[in-house]
C-alpha cells in the first residue's frame, strides 16, 4: 500500500536504498584498488631499476651513495601508498559495514511489516553448499576479500620498509667509509625523519580523516 503522504519514505525503501549504496562502495573499492596498483607499480618498476643499478655497480662506484639514496626515496613513495592502499580499505570496509548495519537494523524492524525471516536478513550465518580451508582445494573458504585486501597492502608497507631500511644502512656504511658530494649527508640526514614523519602522521589519521566516522 502506497504511503499517504508522498514524502514519507518507508523501512522498504531505506532498505533498498542502503543495499544500493552498500553495492557501490564494494565495486568502487577494487575499482580505487586498481588505479592505486598502477603508482605501485611504477614505484616497483623504478626501484627494480635502482636495485639493478646498485648491483650491478663496483664496489668502489662513485655513485653508489646517490643510487642507494634514490632507492630509499623510492621506497618512501612506495611506503606512502601502500599506507594509503590500508587506509582506502579500511575506509572502504567502514562504509558499507555502516549501510550493512543499517540494513541489519531496518530487517530487524517489524514496524512495516517487512517480516523478513531471520535466517534470509543480513548477518545471518552463512552456509555455503561446501568449504574447505585448504588452500591447495578449489572448494569454497572462509575468508574475507576486505580483510585480504587490507593485508595486501600490509605486506606492502612490510615490504618497502624493508626496503628503505636496507638501502639506508648501506648508504651509511658507504658515506662512513669514503668522501661524499656536499648535498649527500643532508639527504641522508632528511630520509629517517621522512619516513617518521609519514609513519607518524599517517598513524594519527591526518591524511584523510572522515568527519562522519565515529567509533561504535
Amino acid at each position: 500500500m502506497p504511503n499517504e503522504n508522498s514524502n514519507e519514505v518507508s523501512l522498504k525503501e531505506l532498505r533498498e536504498g542502503f543495499y544500493r549504496c552498500r553495492r557501490f562502495e564494494v565495486t568502487n573499492l577494487w575499482r580505487r584498488s586498481f588505479l592505486l596498483s598502477i603508482f605501485l607499480v611504477f614505484c616497483f618498476t623504478v626501484y627494480g631499476v635502482l636495485a639493478s643499478e646498485i648491483l650491478t655497480a663496483g664496489p668502489g662506484a662513485a655513485n653508489l651513495l646517490a643510487l642507494n639514496e634514490a632507492a630509499c626515496a623510492v621506497a618512501l613513495l612506495g611506503t606512502s601508498f601502500a599506507l594509503i592502499w590500508i587506509m582506502m580499505a579500511k575506509g572502504s570496509k567502514a562504509w558499507y559495514e555502516v549501510y550493512e548495519r543499517y540494513i541489519f537494523e531496518i530487517e530487524r524492524e517489524e514496524a512495516e511489516g517487512l517480516k523478513i525471516p531471520e535466517r534470509y536478513r543480513l548477518g545471518a550465518l552463512c552456509r555455503p553448499w561446501e568449504m574447505n580451508g585448504n588452500l591447495l582445494s578449489k572448494k569454497a573458504g572462509r575468508y574475507s576479500p576486505s580483510r585480504l585486501n587490507i593485508t595486501i597492502g600490509s605486506v606492502m608497507l612490510t615490504a618497502w620498509l624493508a626496503a628503505g631500511l636496507v638501502h639506508y644502512i648501506a648508504g651509511v656504511a658507504l658515506y662512513a667509509e669514503g668522501p661524499a658530494v656536499c648535498w649527500q649527508p643532508p639527504i641522508l640526514a632528511l630520509i629517517p625523519a621522512s619516513f617518521l614523519a609519514v609513519l607518524v602522521t599517517a598513524a594519527r589519521n591526518m591524511w584523510g580523516r572522515s568527519r562522519s566516522l565515529v567509533k561504535p
